[in-house]
């Protein structure tokens, strides 16, 4: 019997536990959808204006739209940062935008997302 007892003492002290870390990390706000499947209200770095996501389904990223978004970036000679978010290639491109301004970040921004609606698993996400 205290067998029994001390095991489900442990195992409720271990839901507890669960349940609390989840509360603290269910904090944190994800880009949340629009109307257009791949674009997102949102960042998940606030020093961005703009990240863009590729995903992967097990045979790497959409090398083409991954080329064509590195070719805007230089086109425009933007700063930006890409960090590893998978083990296929999958990356999440980080653009302040601080060198363009009014019409020109626009109409990035929707080179961008023609990009992404073009492409496979493709995500924008925009502050």
């Amino acid at each position: 019997m205290k067998n029994f007892l001390f095991i489900l003492s442990g195992i409720i002290v271990f839901n507890l536990a669960a349940c609390h870390s989840k509360a603290k990390t269910s904090a944190v706000s994800d880009p949340t959808p629009t109307t257009q499947q791949t674009v997102y209200k949102g960042v998940t770095n606030d020093s961005c204006a703009v990240e863009m996501a590729f995903g992967s389904y097990g045979a790497g990223i959409d090398g083409k739209s991954y080329n064509d978004v590195v070719a805007k970036i230089k086109e425009k000679n933007l700063k930006y940062s890409v960090k590893s978010i998978g083990r296929e290639g999958e990356v999440r491109f980080c653009m302040p935008l601080t060198e363009i301004k009014g019409k020109e970040k626009t109409e990035f921004i929707e080179q961008l997302k023609k990009i992404a609606t073009s492409g496979q698993l493709v995500s924008v996400s925009i502050r």
